[in-house]
């Protein structure tokens, strides 16, 4: 049994490690093409190529693309195992940060709320809950109608989503809101992205250590007939 676990532990160490090194070089590569761009360096392999940007479309924004597709399957694999409506819903919750990043759904109806007329320069802000919302809080009411002992790990999973909401969120638009881009466009971006991108790498971690848990709990347990012994 020990073994088992041993593995289990094991093949999540490994994942993290891949992932985490993908993480790792997208933000240097990131950091090589802000140099190169800042000092105009023509004769890079980096200039002018916006794939090793952070805006949509860029390497970065397309592994954080595949990362929230890979979520969704994770938790769409526990609720077919467990029949528990909080995965269900997570799952509903990352198509639809999945859509929202790919489809730029919060930037587009903040643009618009964003109106002086509306909301002006604080349109962002609701924008993103109107996309996430209604998915959050169907996750927050199957995590309260979870068995207690299945809490921690959707806890957890909750708690890795609330930080990638708040660099996608909150930091974004306090930076559009209070940095001068000018002068802290590349920090800001790589604080930004940075943090989103280990946010679901804490995620993905998550999930990969409590998912034997998770679909083991739900097994039907196969009893043995009794052996009757006659004396």
């Amino acid at each position: 049994m020990n073994s088992k676990a041993d593995r289990s532990v094991s093949r999540t160490l490994m994942w993290l490690g891949f992932i985490l090194t993908v993480d790792l070089l997208l933000l240097i590569v990131f950091l090589r093409w802000a140099y190169v761009e800042h000092y105009n360096i023509t004769t890079s392999f980096f200039h002018d190529d916006l794939k090793f940007s952070s805006l949509d479309g860029s390497l970065m924004e397309r592994w954080g693309y595949a990362k929230e597709a890979y979520i969704v399957g994770l938790a769409a694999y526990a609720f077919s195992k467990s029949k528990e409506f909080f995965y269900a819903a997570y799952a509903v919750l990352f198509l639809a940060v999945l859509a929202d990043d790919s489809l730029q759904l919060h930037e587009h109806i903040g643009a618009w709320l964003s109106d002086p007329a509306l909301l002006g320069e604080w349109g962002s802000l609701p924008s993103a809950a109107l996309v996430s919302g209604a998915p959050l809080a169907l996750a927050l009411h199957g995590f309260r109608k979870l068995p207690s002992r299945r809490k921690s790990p959707a806890l957890m999973l909750l708690a890795g989503f609330g930080i990638m909401a708040f660099f996608g969120v909150v930091f974004d638009s306090i930076h559009t809101l209070l940095i001068d881009a000018e002068h802290f466009q590349t920090i800001s971006s790589f604080i930004e992205d940075g943090g989103e991108l280990m946010s679901l790498t804490l995620i993905i971690t998550v999930w990969r250590r409590y998912m034997p848990s998770i679909v083991l709990a739900y097994q039907p347990i196969n009893r043995q007939p009794h052996l009757v012994v006659e004396q």
